[in-house]
């Protein structure tokens, strides 16, 4: 069970965009520390599987399970993603 909101970064291995989407991601998330966010990275090198099971084909990306929610690129458009972050229901 997980506590708070779930959000998936889906990463292509350790290139250059996902050492940036990482590092975007976690400093946004650092300016919503009253809310409750759990964050699992998943590299689509490794599992790919999830990434099918997801509709998941570029990386990237950033979802939220559950919701239509999903952000693409190296999240380095903040408006984008503290909209994104804002509008993620706590489940």
């Amino acid at each position: 069970m997980h506590e708070g909101t779930l959000l998936l970064l889906f990463v292509a291995g350790d290139a250059p965009r996902t050492t940036v989407a990482v590092e975007n991601l976690r400093r946004a998330l650092a300016e919503f520390e009253d809310r409750k966010f759990q964050l699992e990275v998943v590299d689509v090198y490794e599992n790919a599987g999830r990434a099918i099971a997801d509709r998941v084909f570029v990386t990237p990306t950033l979802l939220a399970p559950g919701t239509s929610r999903r952000l693409v690129g190296d999240l380095s458009e903040n408006s984008q993603l503290r909209y994104f972050l804002q509008s993620v229901e706590i489940h």
